[in-house]
Parts: C-alpha cells; structure tokens; sequence
C-alpha cells in the first residue's frame, strides 16, 4: 500500500494538479523574508517615481508636456546616470517631442518600452503559453534616438500575482528582450542583450546563467542576498525634476522612472503579499538580473524523490509506531522539510511546497483508515474463528491485552463456577460404532452445550473428547455466575431432550452435569510463546468429579453453588460423596425444578452479566 500512494502522489505531482494551490502556498517562501527587517536599498538602481506629491505639484499626469521629461532626462544626464530608463508608453504625438527626442539623442543612454495590443497567456499545468499581435512601439523620433528598446510585458499567474516576468518574447523569427534584461545589458555596457541562443530553459548572460521555463520566463527574486525584501531608493519626479538635492544620488545609477501615484492603475499583487508598482516590478527584476541572485525551480526528479523518500517514512512509521508516536513522526517529517525547502530558497532553489507535505499527510490518514479497517475485519475474522474454539470475550479479552502488551504468564484468585460435561458409556459406544459415526453424533449434542453456555455468559475452557468444561465470572465479571451456570446446566439437558425427540434416528448419548462454585486460579497458563487461558483449584477438580458421578440427564450442584442459587431452585439433597482427590466428603445437590430466568447483558462483553429470576 506504502507503494501505492508514493506512485499515486508522485503522478499527483507530475501533472502539477493543484497547481494554482502550490504556487499560493509557495508564496509563503516570499512572505517568510517578508517578516525580516528590510536590508540596505539596492545601491544600484534608482526610481524615480510619478507619485502623489508629483501630481498635486505638477498637474494631472495626462495633461503634462513632454518638455517635463525632456527636462528630466537632461538632469540625469547631466547628474550622471549610467542607463535611463522609461516605464512609460511615448506612442501618442504630443507638441513637445521634438524636445524630448533631442535630450534622448543627448543623453544617448534612454531606453524606451513598448506593449503589444493583444497579449493572450494561457496558464498551464507546466508553464504559460504566449500569443502576441501588432506591438504598440514608441514613436520613431524617439526610438532613433533611444540607446535601445524592451518590451515591458507584464505576466500575472492565473490567480493575478506576478510571480515571472517574459524575459524574451518573439518577434518575426527573433526575439525580443525584456525592458529589465535590455537595461542591464548596457548598465554593464554589453553590446547587445541576447548573446547566445537558449539552451535548456538557460540563458547565458554577461557570465551568469539565467534559468527560464519552458515559455522563456525569468521567475522574479524580491528578496535580496540576506533574504529580505527588496526596496530601492524612490524619489519624487518632481523633486527630480527641480534637482532638490537629489542629483548626487544619479551618479553611475540606473535610473527607472514610473507612475507610483495612487490610482493610476500601474499596480500588481506580488508573493511578497503586497501590491507593487510596475515600475517597481521592472526594477526588482533588473536587480535579479544584475545581481545573480535567480530563484529556479527544482528539477521535477527532485519532487519524485522527496514524496518517494517522505511517504516510505512516514507509511514505516505509521505502520510500526503507536499512533501518538506517528503522528508526532509525520509533523516531523513535515518542518523537516518546510526548513529544507526555506534554506534551498535562500540558496535560490524553489522545491514543490505542495505536493511533498500533502504527500505525508495524505500517507499518514490513508494508511490509518487502512489501519482501523483492516484491524477492525482482522479482530472479526480473529473472533469469528476462534469463537469456534473459546467463547468471544476471552476473544475479546485478548486482543485488548495483546494491543496494549499486557498478555503475560500468570493469573489472580477469584470466585468463579464451573459447570463440568461428562459423557455417559462413552466408551462402550465407541466400541461398537464407526469412529465417525461417534463424532458426528457427539458433535451434535457438544453443540447444544456449547450454545447453552455461550448464551448464559458462559465461557468453553476446554473439551476433554467426551467432556466439556465451561466457567463462569472469568474473564468477564458476573455477579450472578452461580444462576447462569445452573440455568445453562438445566437448559442443556432440556435441549438434549428436545434433540432426541426431534430426530429419533439419533444416537441416544445422556450426559451427566455439574456445577459448582468455589476460588480458583484464573489466568494465562503455559510459555511465553504458548499460552492458554484456563483455571486451576479445587472447585474446577470438584465440578469434574460431580459430572463424573451425575447420572446421565441430570444436574448435580455443589454447596456453594446450592448457597448462591437457592432461592431459585428445587433441589433434593444428595448423600455425601466421597471424592477423588478430596479427604472430606462433597454435599451435592440434584436439580428437580428452576424458576423461569430473565438474562441481563448476558452477552455483553462491556458490561457484567447479571441474571435475574422471575419467582413464582
């Protein structure tokens, strides 16, 4: 079964079910270095952003010149930025661009963005599928002068986080950079973005390798090297703008500018658990870029292997562990693997966050419910057959200690009854008769006894071929074993009646019985690995000498039995007998008469059997 579920679990896997739930739940490797206080800014890269102050100084955004920009790229310029790069779209005319287009050229390091007007992305169980039409590009006059151009394509996940950005999308048989891969290509003064083609989800850059997925997908780090979050040093445009102090953190920087103002629409959700500007997208994606800082998933072989290995662990223990102790096991196996997963995310590596830990989870209930089912069918088939040999609550009384390691050598003292089955010339019969013919006949009538007593509470300690030997009040307690003995011992002998008279082709076999009540041994008798329930004493040895000497239909009980039973019967006092095995004589008593009984919990294994009779 352990088998089962791994290969179950690991086709789980495979197919990447659940998947939108696996990559909510991988959020939380984010939202962990979200709880650590935030390191320095990012020393490289500077946002200049379109926010409140900016709109309340300036205007509504959509109503400014192009000479604002204009302005703006010549203080950056002039301050010393490395690479200046736009997060907005300049594909409309406006009256100032001929000035914008001349501080680009000027500056001679502006990179422009462009969209495409229909971007349709399937998500899939492995990855996202890319369909582009016509791109929305900046106008020529800027583009002339701009140093380059990235598409600023953002890529939300089906539930509408951006987990990855499209580092390269294609375009007439080329592809196309990212706005963030195109940036850092000439931050670091590379000729061109692209340097070799792809090979297996890689992407060689600038002596680093950046893993992609199978739709050219870069997963974005928004944390840093001491894995917290990462922030970047924003400034106002308009404080940009009119150079407020600000110019001498431009030197040598990237500079990104973007809206950040509120309700401009430029906002995503990040598993970070926060919503970001995209500027702020494009920015945490050149920094993983130019720092090397990339998150890859772990290899698929590596999901197969952890649910292999966590399932075998946890279905052993579940298996050979008491429950509290596998229980304990699987919440084990379970942090163990949440910290394995936290140090290989610090170390850029993201494993599956789902499909493992379900995996013990699912293992541990499974085999459980296995467990209790197969336990469950096991103890009734267990009780079933060897019901056939002793009576269910010693059944019962066995498993229980067997579960709790209790079955040991040994018994206690207690009061019990004994009713003891002797056959009449047995061996007579034997003589003349097929010995199958002997055990047929005996096996009918033995029946009816063995039924009788089970009825009454009863439990078959032991046959001895043509005797049987039943006690009462152990193991299970009953207050009234004396009365259930005797009605059994009645009961029997009138059933024994009844048989013979309802087959007359029956072989007429009589039976002597006796009861009688006294202490004994109670316990398991034998070895450690062979044991047999059974009682011992003086009593057990004086119920077998009665039914020895009972005549064959009657009931013969001892004086204490007589003491317990008294008010309810009819007896004819017997002469002493002289017994076997005794120095003093038995008084014994013969059964004429039983008022009518009522059994209480007589086959209740939980309860004591009570009996109760009816006077009348």
């Amino acid at each position: 079964m352990v088998a089962a579920l791994g290969i179950a679990f690991c086709l789980i896997s495979h197919f990447s079910l659940l998947h939108g739930i696996q990559l909510q739940i991988s959020d939380n490797l984010f939202k962990a270095a979200n709880l650590n206080p935030g390191a320095d800014p990012a020393k490289d890269i500077v946002i200049v952003g379109i926010d409140d102050k900016s709109l309340d100084k300036l205007g509504q955004f959509s109503s400014w010149p192009r000479s604002y920009h204009a302005q703006l790229v010549d203080v950056l310029a002039e301050a010393g930025a490395r690479v200046i790069v736009f997060d907005v779209l300049f594909s409309e005319p406006s009256p100032d661009d001929e000035e914008l287009a001349e501080s680009i050229r000027n500056a001679g390091n502006v990179i422009l963005p462009f969209v495409h007007t229909v971007l349709t992305h399937k998500s899939t169980a492995i990855g996202q599928t890319i369909a582009l039409e016509e791109a929305i590009r900046p106008l020529e006059v800027f583009e002339e002068g701009a140093v380059a151009v990235g598409h600023a394509v953002m890529l939300p996940d089906e539930d509408g986080i951006v987990r990855r950005l499209p580092l390269i999308i294609p375009s007439d048989e080329q592809y196309e950079p990212s706005l963030a891969l195109i940036t850092i290509a000439k931050y670091l003064r590379r000729s061109q973005a692209i340097e070799s083609p792809i090979k297996d989800n890689s992407l060689p850059f600038a002596g680093r390798t950046i893993s992609l997925d199978d739709s050219g997908n870069m997963l974005i780090n928004y944390t840093d090297d001491a894995a917290a979050p990462l922030n970047f040093n924003t400034v106002s445009y308009v404080d940009a703008l009119r150079d407020a102090g600000s110019s001498a953190g431009f030197q040598d920087k990237i500079v990104v500018i973007g809206v950040t103002a509120t309700g401009l629409g430029d906002t995503f959700w990040t598993p970070i658990g926060r919503v970001m500007n995209g500027v702020d997208l494009h920015a945490a994606a050149m920094q993983t870029i130019l720092s090397g800082n990339f998150l890859r998933p772990a290899p698929s072989i590596v999901d197969i292997f952890s649910i292999l290995v966590l399932v075998i662990l946890c279905g052993l223990a579940v298996l050979r562990l008491r429950v509290l102790w596998a229980t304990l096991w699987a919440g084990f196996l379970c942090i163990i693997y949440f910290l394995t997963a936290f140090f290989l995310f610090d170390n850029g590596i993201i494993v599956n966050m789902l499909h493992p830990p379900v995996a013990v989870v699912g293992t541990f209930a499974c085999m459980n419910i296995y467990n209790v089912i197969y336990e469950r069918s096991e103890k009734m088939e267990i009780t079933k057959t060897f019901g056939r040999y002793i009576s269910p609550p010693v059944v019962d009384k066995i498993l229980t200690a067997l579960r709790g390691d209790e079955l040991e050598l040994g018994g206690e003292t207690q009061e019990i009854t004994v009713l003891s089955v002797d056959a009449r010339h047995f061996t007579s019969i034997s003589e003349n008769i097929r010995s199958e013919a002997v055990v047929n006949t005996l096996n009918s009538y033995l029946n009816i006894i063995i039924e009788t007593v089970l009825k009454y509470g009863g439990m078959i300690s032991n046959f001895g071929g043509d005797s049987v030997m039943a006690i009462w009040n152990t193991p299970i307690k009953s207050e009234e074993h004396a009365l259930l003995a005797t009605r059994a011992a009645v009961d029997a002998q009138l059933a024994i009646s009844n048989l013979q008279e309802e087959k007359e082709t029956l072989l007429v076999m009589e039976f002597g019985i006796g009861v009688n009540t006294g202490e004994a041994v109670a316990g398991n008798m034998g070895s450690r690995d062979h044991l047999a329930y059974s009682v011992i004493g003086d009593a057990v040895n004086t119920a077998a000498r009665l039914a020895t000497a009972t005549p064959g239909g009657r009931v013969w009980i001892g004086a204490d039995t007589y003491a317990k039973v008294k008010e309810y019967v009819t007896v004819e006092q017997l002469d002493s007998l002289s017994v076997k095995g005794r120095h003093e004589p038995v008084q014994a008593y013969e059964i004429l008469d039983i008022q009518d009984c009522q059994i209480v919990d007589a086959g209740n294994l939980n309860k004591s059997v009570k009996g109760k009779c009816n006077k009348s």
